[in-house]
């Protein structure tokens, strides 16, 4: 049954799985990506400064988010062979759409991961929510985030005018480029 509450639930494709967190998951991804700073330079944060920080934020939001379905929550991506995560898809529901934000770790980009896992949560969003459009944002200068997002089927809209701030690059607030897709 659709709803407009998007219920987590986990997704398969060819190569990956998205899915709750599991014990051993902070390992991969805090050292390739959430406590990388070459992997997080485009995060409106900094990276986690320990594995613990990392393994905190995955039960929440890939755990314990997933049994609340008025919480925004991430599926882990995983390699499907070896179950190693490789990277995050966060999702959030808003008043009228769905937010997504995703980040992978530096050894797995350049593969299609990213790619394969939007298009299956599109897919998974359009067959389970009454949501019309997802949305999403990314710096103005992320050229790989904006080729995934094109290259998943997103739309540019247009720049969001000092819209981020992205502490491992600047202190000030920096231009992002707005995207959005439509899926029902």
């Amino acid at each position: 049954m659709k709803t407009r509450k998007v219920l987590a639930s986990p997704i398969k494709t060819d190569r990956l799985n998205l899915r709750k967190f599991q014990t051993g998951d902070e390992n991969s991804l805090f050292t390739e990506y959430f406590g990388d700073w070459e992997a997080s330079k485009y995060l409106q944060r900094m990276p986690h400064k320990n594995i613990c920080q990392t393994k905190n934020m995955l039960e929440n939001w890939c755990g314990v988010n997933w049994e609340d379905p008025d919480k925004n929550f991430a599926w882990i991506v995983s390699d499907q062979k070896t179950d190693l995560a490789l990277g995050i898809v966060l999702f959030f529901n808003k008043e009228n759409c769905g937010e997504i934000h995703f980040g992978l770790g530096k050894k797995f980009q350049g593969q299609g991961f990213m790619q394969e896992s939007l298009k299956a949560v599109l897919t998974y969003l359009k067959d389970n929510s009454t949501l019309e459009r997802i949305e999403t944002f990314c710096d103005a200068e992320h050229t790989r985030s904006k080729n995934v997002l094109i290259k998943s089927g997103f739309t540019q809209t247009g720049i969001l005018k000092n819209w981020a701030r992205f502490p491992l690059i600047c202190e000030d607030t920096r231009d992002c480029i707005h995207y959005y897709i439509e899926i029902n």
